[in-house]
């Protein structure tokens, strides 16, 4: 619904009379409308939760945080109400220090593809990106201990 909108309002840029001050004006702002709608929906689009054999990678709106295998202490998922289902990095170094994949909660499932009310309770049940995300631990700590 969003992107029609938005396509509405360009083409509606571009009908506005050029002639007038008001018409430039106007043309500039819905121009300038759509452009800040277009980089706000990339930019909340771009987030990412990323596990492969050297780590996990965190992409956010505006950053990326790429974590080794080797900073990674335990990887928990969360229970709380805002961030409830999404998985929790602890590293090594500082010690204690939590990372929150965002990506990950249950407020993002339907993005994901996911069921929102077949994923069941997050104290005892394991979402597909923690245990992803724990099975490339456990592989890691598998192939270090030989």
């Amino acid at each position: 619904m969003g992107i029609p909108l938005l396509l509405v309002l360009g083409g509606g840029a571009m009908l506005l009379t050029l002639d007038s001050v008001a018409g430039v004006l106007g043309a500039l702002l819905c121009l300038v409308t759509v452009l800040f709608c277009v980089s706000f929906l990339v930019a909340a689009t771009r987030r990412q939760f990323i596990v492969d054999d050297k780590g996990i990678t965190i992409v956010r709106s505006f950053s990326t945080l790429r974590l080794r295998w080797e900073e990674i202490a335990v990887i928990e998922q969360d229970s709380g109400y805002w961030a409830t289902g999404a998985v929790v990095v602890v590293l090594r170094h500082p010690p204690g220090t939590r990372v929150t994949a965002w990506p990950t909660s249950d407020r993002r499932a339907l993005f994901r593809g996911e069921n929102p009310f077949a994923l069941g309770d997050p104290v005892t049940v394991l979402r597909p990106p923690a245990r992803a995300a724990i099975d490339g631990h456990r592989r890691w700590l598998a192939r270090r201990s030989g």
